[in-house]
């Protein structure tokens, strides 16, 4: 169901460089979370076949309940018999499916793209590449029928999946919803999504895709990926497990909370960091501060938190500070083992000092400060 895209899309992001131990280390962890597909680089990555003979080696076959492993080519028959080579379980073959990408980037019609596709595909299977998967380009921007024709030479030459990739992330839940429904009308085969996130929409659109019976979608750590990204991996994942959760379907199929490690690591060989308020992964999603929030927090987590932060490897925090009342006050100092000092949240000139130091300081106390204006 997820592709993870990190190690292609991801890498190939602006400035970011992904030293063989991250990436080696990414995939395991990536494995070990349950993702479905790794997408480990694009044919002439520099490194991809030593990474490739690596994870052939050291990560759980997909006979044994591991990940597939897949590489993104060109559609040329010369770099599928190359990438075949390689021994991938599952190949994603890229494909131009609006006429600006076709006439501009190779010059083709549609029926000679139609042809090449056919072709391609055809050389694919007589390299016994297992799987193969036609990305439609640029599907977004495309006219309808024109991708459905192209989606359609894909599945009579061999194709095993068809991949809609809205290339400049311009589609809405809404449009997202009537791209796959005309897909999954007209199409036998699979239907993956891969939505960038140009206009903040990524994540969105890929839930919505898998909303409306699309097979894959694809993912990267922190949503990393060319310009803005593609969906993030720990919030498509933690939807998901949110949803089994809610459906009592036992367990989530993804360990959400070794996600968060990959996404730390993801940004430390990005040179970035991860933003403290980012979905998921941010250090102060479970944490508050303003007094009508955590009064709400102490009298049940569920009323201003989707999941519990356990859930995601996360751990609940509350700040006392210029926003806070007097429970979040009274809370605190419980938590101290101060049982003397219980009830000074309702001390006004407590709460005065309080809000005072806060406002000064610019951030929430620290335990010391609170202790220190008691």
């Amino acid at each position: 169901m997820l592709i993870d895209s990190t190690l292609r899309e991801g890498a190939q992001a602006y400035g970011v460089y992904f030293s063989t131990a991250a990436r080696r280390r990414m995939a395991e962890i990536m494995a070990a979370a349950g993702v479905d597909e790794i997408e480990c680089g694009w044919l002439g990555q520099e490194g991809l076949p030593e990474f490739m003979a690596w994870a052939r080696e050291k990560l759980p076959r997909l006979e044994q309940g591991g990940p597939a492993l897949s590489l993104w080519c060109p559609c040329r028959e010369a770099d599928v018999r190359e990438a075949a080579a390689l021994g991938v379980d599952r190949l994603n073959i890229g494909a131009p499916s609006s006429s600006a990408h076709r006439q501009k980037r190779l010059g083709l019609s549609l029926a000679e793209m139609c042809e090449r596709v056919d072709y391609v595909v055809g050389a694919a299977r007589a390299a016994m590449v297992p799987y193969i998967s036609v990305g439609l380009e640029d599907v977004s921007r495309a006219a309808p029928h024109e991708a459905l024709a192209l989606a359609r030479v894909a599945v009579q030459a061999g194709a095993s999946r068809i991949r809609l990739s809205d290339t400049v992330g311009v589609l809405t839940p809404l449009s997202t919803a009537r791209l796959l429904g005309s897909f999954l009308r007209e199409i036998a085969v699979p239907v993956a999504f891969h939505g960038h996130n140009d206009l903040g929409m990524a994540t969105a659109n890929a839930v919505t895709a898998l909303e409306c019976g699309a097979g894959f979608v694809d993912v990267s750590a922190l949503g990393l990926g060319e310009r803005a990204g593609i969906a993030a991996l720990e919030e498509v994942a933690a939807w998901l497990a949110l949803r089994a959760s809610a459906a009592m379907q036992g367990q989530a199929v993804y360990d959400v909370p070794a996600l968060r490690e990959l996404c730390r690591l993801a940004a430390q060989a990005a040179k970035t960091t991860v933003p403290r308020n980012k979905a998921v992964a941010g250090e102060d999603v479970f944490a508050a501060e303003s007094g009508i929030h955590v009064h709400g927090l102490l009298r049940d987590p569920s009323l201003f938190e989707p999941f519990a932060p356990e859930a995601v490897g996360a751990t609940r925090r509350v700040g006392v500070g210029s926003k806070s009342g007097g429970a979040a006050v009274s809370a605190t100092l419980a938590r101290l083992s101060r049982p003397s000092d219980r009830g000074c949240g309702g001390d006004a000139s407590l709460m005065e000092r309080v809000r005072t130091l806060a406002c000064r300081l610019g951030r929430p106390l620290t335990d010391s400060e609170l202790l220190g204006v008691l």
